[in-house]
C-alpha cells in the first residue's frame, strides 16, 4: 500500500515539476518574464520527490552501494552489512521526522512564509517529516524482508522480483 502511494507521489511531482519548468521556460523566452513560482514550487516538489524515490529504491534493495566488501564476505556476514546499513539509514529517517517535525512547528508558530507565493512555508516544510517517514518505513520493511528471506537459509536473501 505504501509502496502505491510513493510511485503515486512520486509520478505526480515529476510530472507538475515538468509541466511548471516548462511553461517557465516558454514564459522566458516568449515573454521575457520569469514564472518566479515555478522555481519555488519545482524546489519543494523535488525534496518530496527525492524523499519518495528514497523509499522507492529501499524498498527494491536498489540503492547504490560499494558492494566489493560484500561481495568478498559469507551471506551471513553480508547479512549483517546490509541490516546494519539500513537500520542506520532508519535511523536517519528518524533524525529527519524528529528534526522535520520541530522546524515545520517553528514555521507555522512563526507565520513564516514562503518567498515568491506568500504560502504559509510549514505546508511545503512538512514535506521533510513526512518524506522521512515513508523512507523510514521502506528501510524498516527492507530489514524485515533481508531477515525473512535469509531465516534458515545459508544463500543470499532474493531481492524484490526475483522470489
Amino acid at each position: 500500500m505504501l509502496e502505491k502511494i510513493e510511485k503515486v507521489v512520486a509520478c505526480a511531482c515529476v510530472s507538475v515539476m515538468a509541466v511548471l519548468v516548462f511553461a517557465n521556460v516558454i514564459a522566458r523566452y516568449v515573454f521575457n518574464n520569469s514564472l518566479a513560482f515555478s522555481d519555488e514550487m519545482s524546489t519543494y516538489l523535488f525534496v518530496l520527490m527525492s524523499f519518495m524515490g528514497t523509499a522507492i529504491a529501499a524498498r527494491r534493495q536498489a540503492h547504490l552501494g560499494l558492494s566489493i566488501v560484500t561481495d568478498k564476505v559469507s551471506p551471513k556476514a553480508r547479512l549483517i552489512i546490509n541490516v546494519t546499513t539500513y537500520g542506520i539509514a532508519a535511523l536517519f529517517c528518524l533524525l529527519i521526522v524528529i528534526f522535520g517535525i520541530q522546524m515545520v512547528a517553528s514555521q507555522y508558530r512563526m507565520g513564516q512564509e514562503t518567498a515568491t507565493m506568500q504560502w504559509p512555508e510549514w505546508i511545503y516544510g512538512s514535506f521533510v517529516p513526512v518524506g522521512a517517514a515513508f523512507s523510514m518505513a521502506a528501510f524498516i520493511e527492507g530489514i524485515i524482508d533481508m531477515v525473512k528471506g535469509h531465516s534458515g537459509e545459508d544463500g543470499p536473501a532474493p531481492q524484490k522480483g526475483e522470489e
